[in-house]
């Protein structure tokens, strides 16, 4: 027993002497860090603490190694420096659905209102900052901003925790696009503490024993996990352990998303891999069929463009639209639908300046971000505008199903994806188009630009090649007004169309774990309008009626980038402590939040929060003082990354 403990002891003192020592000088990114002795004494603090304990440091390590490869493959393709792998570590130790005090969530820390600017999908369905690729990429988009606009990758790290503007008041900006740093005890400790994160794990990687190897399936849209559980015979708890990102129901089909199926062997995940790049157009959904396509867009109501002599309001594609009358401009066709202007372009992607053609039909609703139709083959003279006004498809969603960048234009014959994001695997094809159609368009915007892809050219598709290459009819077209309404055939009802080509509405409702449509909107409480004030955020707003950001977005088809107006109306839950009670007689009449306690405050007991309206002269540590509360956490209530304050900004106090 004695001579059991001696060697243990020994162990431990190895581990300990072996544990990383702090170097003066150190690479990161492409800067040269000189580090100040005050400072090599922080960092050694934090790197003894992390790797003290053998047993919790391995177990951390396996973690790690076994997520690495993924990492440092996105970084590669995104062009992000290797160094900030170990961010990861810092922000998560690369624990999937880890939730801070501030409601950071998943391997990246995203709160919810930075996870939706940076594109990722955030609702009751899939939480994909608990994605290990889809999170992984937002980060380094949202690094890369920051150095687009800092110009030096520390300070661009400094600003993914304390926001643009905290950053700005923590660095000093004569060192913006310097190579040459030095770390002082007056650094922002989040910066050394990631030193200490890439000191103390650098060597290490790579040299635990991982529990699985990692498959990234891309091919799973539409599937359960239990049925990918079946596929590789593995036990269902063991996949939904790595897949917590996906909260019910099967693989959404609206874009790409990566199952991470973990798998004991090495050799099996690497075959799987290979045997995927050899067979990229496995199990692809839907068909090419440029015949079925001509039934778009479909249109329901009265859309003789002869009597088109005043605008009235028809179905398309399922949505509400106008069809424009003679003589009416954008904003006189968009008052007839009972829009503004600016909702009229936004919803028909028009550019400023855009006029409508009288006979044609426009949005008065959001398009969808993924047609009821697989594939579309380019006729000659058609664009990106004309067909996602065709399928009722948003125009940037065209694009990044694709693999294109605006204004990119494709060439005739090839074939675009609408419903699902092209893989990067799969080349991009092209069919036949009859030859008298066989014309480069005019005004060809230019060559197509994918992005970060090469584009391959091939004669050979990926799906059945189609016998049936009659002449397409014209479809819709900005400047012939009589040929830009593609109607469905007398002898062909919608329900004739290829199942494998579309996609009916009923299959997308959703019956207890049957995948959702996007169009389903959450279980709504009763719900009140609430008016645009001086001050107003998404997330105060938010936060102020007991909403989910997300849902806020939703139930007002806005998007994260949109901007609020002052007075603008907008649906929010409703909360009879918070609203004054409508008693006039006048029902069309919508209530108003008010603040019947004062001019500064409102309490809400139900939410157990005060808000604060500021005032001329109030600073954020005045607010801390007259509340008892820290800057910290007024800070995190608010989501805000600095301690400025406007006059009518609505402030968050939570009742302690």
């Amino acid at each position: 027993m004695i001579r059991h403990s001696f060697v243990l002891i020994l162990v431990l003192i190895g581990f300990v002497a072996n544990a990383q020592q702090v170097p003066s000088r150190m690479q990161f990114a492409d800067l040269d860090l000189r580090l100040t002795n005050d400072a090599i004494k922080d960092i050694q603090s934090d790197v003894d603490a992390m790797t003290r304990s053998e047993k919790y440091f391995q177990k951390n390590l396996e973690r790690v190694d076994m997520y690495m490869p993924i990492i440092e493959r996105i970084f590669a393709e995104e062009g992000l420096p290797d160094d900030f792998k170990y961010l990861v570590i810092q922000e998560s130790a690369l624990v999937s659905d880890a939730v801070s005090s501030s409601n950071a969530v998943g391997f990246w820390q995203f709160k919810e209102i930075s996870g939706l600017e940076n594109d990722l999908r955030i609702d009751r369905h899939i939480d994909e900052r608990i994605n290990i690729v889809a999170s992984t990429r937002a980060a380094a988009t949202y690094l890369k901003s920051h150095n687009s606009y800092f110009d030096n990758w520390a300070h661009s790290l400094i600003a993914y925790q304390s926001g643009r503007y905290g950053a700005e008041k923590l660095i000093d900006k004569k060192d913006s696009g310097k190579k040459k740093l030095t770390i002082t005890k007056n650094t922002y400790w989040y910066l050394k503490k990631f030193l200490a994160h890439k000191i103390a794990y650098e060597n290490a990687l790579g040299s635990s024993t991982v529990p699985y190897f990692l498959f990234e399936k891309t091919d799973a849209a539409g599937m359960h996990l239990k049925d990918i559980a079946k596929e590789y015979d593995i036990p269902l708890d063991l996949i939904q352990e790595y897949n917590k990102w996906i909260k019910r129901g099967a693989v959404p089909d609206d874009k790409t998303y990566a199952v991470i199926v973990p798998l004991e062997d090495a050799g099996i995940a690497e075959n799987r891999g290979r045997k995927e790049s050899r067979n990229p157009n496995k199990a692809l959904p839907g068909e090419v069929n440029t015949a079925a396509q001509k039934k778009f867009p479909l249109v329901e109501g009265d859309i003789n463009q002869s009597r088109a002599t005043a605008p009235h309001e028809v179905k398309i594609n399922g949505r509400k639209g106008i069809l424009a009358a003679q003589g009416y401009t954008v904003s006189s066709l968009a008052e007839a639908g009972g829009i503004s202007e600016s909702k009229f372009r936004k919803f028909n992607d028009m550019a400023p300046g855009q006029n409508v053609n009288t006979g044609s039909i426009y949005y008065l609703q959001r398009k969808r971000n993924r047609a009821k139709f697989y594939y579309h083959t380019v006729m000659a003279g058609e664009n990106m505008w004309e067909i996602s006004q065709k399928y009722g498809l948003k125009l940037h969603k065209l694009y990044r199903k694709n693999r294109m960048e605006s204004p990119a234009q494709p060439k005739p014959g090839r074939v675009l994806w609408l419903r699902l994001n092209r893989p990067e695997k799969i080349a991009v094809e092209y069919q036949q188009v009859p030859k008298e159609e066989v014309t480069e368009p005019k005004n060809q915007v230019s060559a197509e630009q994918p992005i970060s892809e090469k584009i391959i050219e091939t004669e050979k598709t990926l799906k059945p090649e189609l016998k049936d290459t009659s002449k397409i009819s014209t479809p819709i077209a900005q400047n012939i007004p009589e040929q830009n309404i593609a109607l469905p055939d007398e002898n062909m009802d919608v329900e004739e169309l290829p199942e494998a080509a579309y996609v009916e509405e009923k299959n997308e409702e959703v019956i207890d774990d049957e995948l959702e449509s996007e169009e389903e909107k959450p279980v709504r409480q009763e719900l009140m309008i609430y008016e645009i004030k001086k001050g107003d955020t998404f997330f105060s707003i938010a936060n102020r009626f007991n909403m989910r950001i997300s849902d806020l977005l939703e139930f007002n088809e806005l998007n994260i980038r949109d901007t609020l107006s002052i007075g603008q109306k907008i649906s929010v839950n409703k909360y009879n402590d918070q609203i004054t009670e409508n008693t006039s007689n006048n029902k069309d009449e919508e209530p108003m939040a008010t603040n019947d306690l004062s001019t500064d405050t409102d309490i809400n007991d139900s939410l157990n929060q005060i808000e604060h309206r500021v005032q001329a002269g109030e600073t954020m540590y005045g607010l801390a003082k007259k509340y008892g509360t820290s800057l910290k956490e007024i800070m995190e209530w608010n989501g805000k990354s600095d301690y400025s304050l406007s006059e009518g900004d609505v402030i968050l106090i939570k009742k302690k």
